[in-house]
């Protein structure tokens, strides 16, 4: 590039335009002056572009690393609802089980009734007392029910927060990289006007060489 311009200005010199080449040189001069502040005022711009730009993708990188644990969080809370669930499960199990009996000994002591009239009260008495008991085993079913339906909600809750988190997520990446491809385009720019704020100042220094 130095050497052309160098060859460009010898034949421009031999062909007889020196002297209106001379009466141009200030007004040339300050023109390479003018390209050269700003060719500079470019480089600061993107600099300052390019610093924004690595900022804002560092700020989403950490607020990406936030989401992420959060939802490490919010799946291990998913598993120790699960299994507090298969607990509940487990408890209506037996519990219904208890009830089953309960009934099967209701019937047996119900036909026990007609067969043994003398019998009829003691009978009658825990007739009272297993229905109370499969009353409240059914009670206690549907507290298991209910309880059950909290934790089902609690876990769709979970589920909801699992979405926003992953749409939050998305967003982020692909705000970082917006951010990321913004600062590869300013630190392209910032080179390119570093180069042209470069070959400004020695076109202008040559030209103050040449006419001094």
């Amino acid at each position: 590039m130095r050497n052309s311009f160098k060859i460009i200005l010898a034949v421009a010199f031999s062909a007889g335009a020196l002297a209106v080449a001379k009466t141009n040189v200030k007004g040339a001069i300050e023109r390479l002056q003018q390209n050269e502040a700003n060719a500079k005022d470019n480089l600061k711009q993107y600099e300052v572009n390019r610093e924004i730009s690595k900022k804002n993708a560092e700020e989403v990188t950490q607020a990406i690393k936030e989401l992420r644990n959060q939802r490490k969080s919010l799946v291990e809370n998913s598993k120790n609802l699960e299994k507090n669930t298969a607990i509940l499960n487990a408890m209506k199990k037996k519990i219904a089980a208890f009830k089953a009996n309960e009934t099967s000994l209701l019937k047996t002591e119900e036909a026990q009734m007609a067969q043994l009239k003398a019998l009829m009260d003691k009978l009658e008495a825990n007739k009272v007392l297993r229905e109370k008991n499969i009353a409240s085993y059914d009670q206690k079913i549907n507290e298991i029910e209910m309880e059950k339906a909290n934790w089902s909600q609690q876990k769709n809750e979970m589920i909801a927060i699992h979405k926003e988190i992953d749409s939050k997520e998305k967003i982020a990446v692909s705000e970082r990289e917006k951010w990321v491809g913004k600062y590869k385009g300013y630190s392209e720019e910032t080179k390119k006007w570093d180069r042209q704020a470069a070959s400004a100042e020695e076109t202008r220094v040559k030209f103050e060489q040449l006419n001094k």
